[in-house]
């Protein structure tokens, strides 16, 4: 063997590497893009309660005029939600550009 091998202060592996930058805390950046797409979410939702009628909110336990808060203390994952319910008309940019 070579004997630069078996020298004791012959670092074997690189150092470690510092924190990757995808490790890090969000930016600000990161934080503004987050903020946004959630107010849009919220609006859409806000839009689509909206655009039923008074008997399906009424089925759904919500008067007309709760409708921002009862958005205000939806979840995340309930904001991404998508209505089901073919008595809502929804526009093909809320269904990503799908016609169906």
């Amino acid at each position: 063997m070579h004997p630069h091998v078996f020298k004791s202060n012959n670092h074997h592996f690189p150092p470690p590497r510092a924190a990757s930058p995808r490790n890090r805390k969000p930016g600000a950046f990161r934080h503004w893009l987050r903020t946004a797409f959630h107010r849009w979410q919220r609006r859409k939702m806000i839009e689509t309660l909206r655009g039923m009628d008074d008997r399906l909110l009424r089925d759904i336990g919500i008067d007309r005029s709760d409708i921002p808060r009862v958005v205000d203390g939806l979840t995340d994952r309930e904001l991404s939600m998508r209505p089901v319910s073919p008595d809502v008309e929804v526009d093909a940019r809320w269904r990503g550009g799908r016609t169906a």
